[in-house]
């Protein structure tokens, strides 16, 4: 197959930036091009295989993952990879799920809570008991995060949110 793509078409056929191409040169999950006077030229097949990184990446896998699945013999091997993939993602996403729900249900709570004053807050005052989270949680999630994001869930075990959650929820016959 000749190779007649320049980066800026398989940029625009794909929907990624030339720097994300370039990237992905670096990395080794993409193939270095041909380079014709100097500059990179790309066969159509490039642009299935960035589609197929940039389907990956939107589902939330690594770059090793990507790089592995390319890798992967054609086939059932290939199939059970994937297999192999989607399960440990659909763990990570129940355990998120797990941590967004008790978030929720901590929001719900708090939202019609009695505390006269911030510093009686049950809520502030566990949140006082707890190390200050790392920058990386503060600049957003990471796949490590879902253990944390899981067990952050079950804060509303604890003993001070389940008082407040008895004082607003009607006694049971």
């Amino acid at each position: 197959m000749s190779a007649s793509l320049s980066i800026g078409d398989v940029a625009a056929a794909s929907g990624l930036r030339t720097s994300a191409i370039r990237y992905y040169e670096d990395v080794g999950i993409l193939p270095k091009p041909d380079r014709v006077s100097g500059k990179r030229r790309y066969n159509s097949d490039t642009v299935d295989r960035l589609l197929m990184i940039r389907f990956c990446s939107r589902l939330g896998m690594r770059l090793t993952d990507v790089r592995g699945l390319l890798a992967t013999p054609r086939g059932s091997r290939a199939k059970d990879y994937w297999r192999r993939l989607v399960d440990g993602k659909l763990d990570e996403i129940d355990g998120l799920i797990t941590a967004a729900q008790g978030v929720k249900r901590i929001l719900r709570e708090s939202r019609d809570c009695d505390c006269v004053t911030l510093s009686s807050c049950a809520f502030l005052r566990d949140e006082r008991a707890k190390p200050p989270p790392s920058r990386r949680r503060l600049n957003g999630l990471h796949r490590s995060d879902a253990p944390a994001l899981a067990q952050a869930a079950g804060i509303a075990r604890r003993p001070a949110v389940q008082a407040l959650r008895a004082r607003s929820q009607p006694a049971r016959s």
